[in-house]
């Protein structure tokens, strides 16, 4: 229990990452990337991502949680609240349109709550979280809930934005239901530190060294206190999700945590790239289910270039 007399699960998840995967060197030939960040990327990990150049925010949402119906994971009257999260202040359709109402419109779901929510940028899947505990708790009828996560890049140029990894188009979506029986959400922790790095690592060289001089150290703070909250030691956690991108980064957190690296898992930096805010709905079905199932803890982490890191902890029911 939460406090609030239930506790949440993730049920299923899906994603929905476009066409074929497009190797970074090549796209790097064809665009006339910067050679000496696209070596950084390679060597940090990443080499693998998709791209969404005809498909739209919305239609990319629509397939991933189509997924969910065609696997029959949910009936639509299910659900009270569709939650949308994301990075890109572009990767949502502009007002007066709402991609969650559209979502919902799409497969028959009438929720009581809908809402976007992007200030927290890849940390916002874990607000989202915040969001439906809060409404799980203040009406009794609410059981279920979407979290729909969509990102993409509106040119080529605008794709690399950092040294550790290169951001990927794609949408994911989470169901999240009232005492699952799967599993159990237990700590969730964000820290926010967006009067400071609001601006993010294109705005100034200070901030952007700042940034990546402390990034990981804020990183392993929230992850402590999710553990905290969870009440189950770090050394028993059997699992470590990643956001996807830098390989030497998540590696050197764990060094410093004294978390076996093994744990880590990092196919997905290597073979999907940073989705934004789909990376944990992307990690928990490639990877955190199945751990689960085996019946281990999975500690996720979550962190944004403009100042906010975010963790939470998922465990089996028993």
């Amino acid at each position: 229990m939460n406090g609030r007399g239930h506790w949440l699960g993730v049920d299923a998840a899906e994603y929905e990452l476009p066409g074929d995967p497009v190797d970074v060197l090549a796209w790097a030939r064809e665009h006339a990337a910067p050679e000496k960040q696209v070596d950084a990327i390679v060597a940090s990990g990443s080499r693998y991502f998709h791209v969404a150049p005809d498909v739209g925010e919305v239609e990319l949402a629509l397939r991933a949680v189509g997924k969910l119906i065609d696997a029959k994971r949910f009936a639509p009257a299910d659900i009270g609240a569709v939650i949308h999260v994301h990075t890109q202040p572009y990767s949502a359709p502009p007002a007066p349109r709402s991609l969650p109402l559209e979502v919902a419109s799409a497969f028959g779901i009438r929720p009581m709550w809908a809402a976007s929510i992007s200030q927290l940028k890849c940390v916002s899947t874990t607000a989202g979280l915040e969001a439906l505990d809060a409404l799980m708790a203040a009406y009794p009828q609410l059981n279920a809930g979407l979290i729909v996560s969509v990102d993409r890049v509106y040119g080529e140029k605008y794709r690399l934005r950092q040294m550790g990894g290169i951001q990927c188009d794609g949408a994911a979506c989470l169901l999240v239901t009232r005492n699952s029986t799967r599993n159990r959400i237990g700590g969730v922790a964000i820290r926010n530190f967006a009067p400071k790095w609001y601006r993010g690592p294109d705005a100034v060289a200070q901030v952007e060294q700042e940034i990546i001089s402390y990034e990981y150290l804020y990183a392993s703070k929230v992850i402590s206190q999710a553990v905290k909250a969870s009440g189950v030691p770090l050394a028993d956690y059997g699992c470590l999700l990643p956001h996807n991108s830098d390989v030497r980064g998540w590696s050197s957190l764990c060094r410093a945590m004294g978390i076996d690296r093994e744990k880590l898992f990092l196919e997905n930096i290597f073979r999907r790239a940073h989705a934004c805010c789909s990376d944990f709905a992307i990690n928990m079905v490639d990877a955190g289910f199945d751990a689960l199932d085996r019946g281990q803890h999975v500690l996720a982490a979550m962190l944004s270039n403009m100042g906010a890191f975010g963790a939470v902890t998922v465990h089996p029911v028993n």
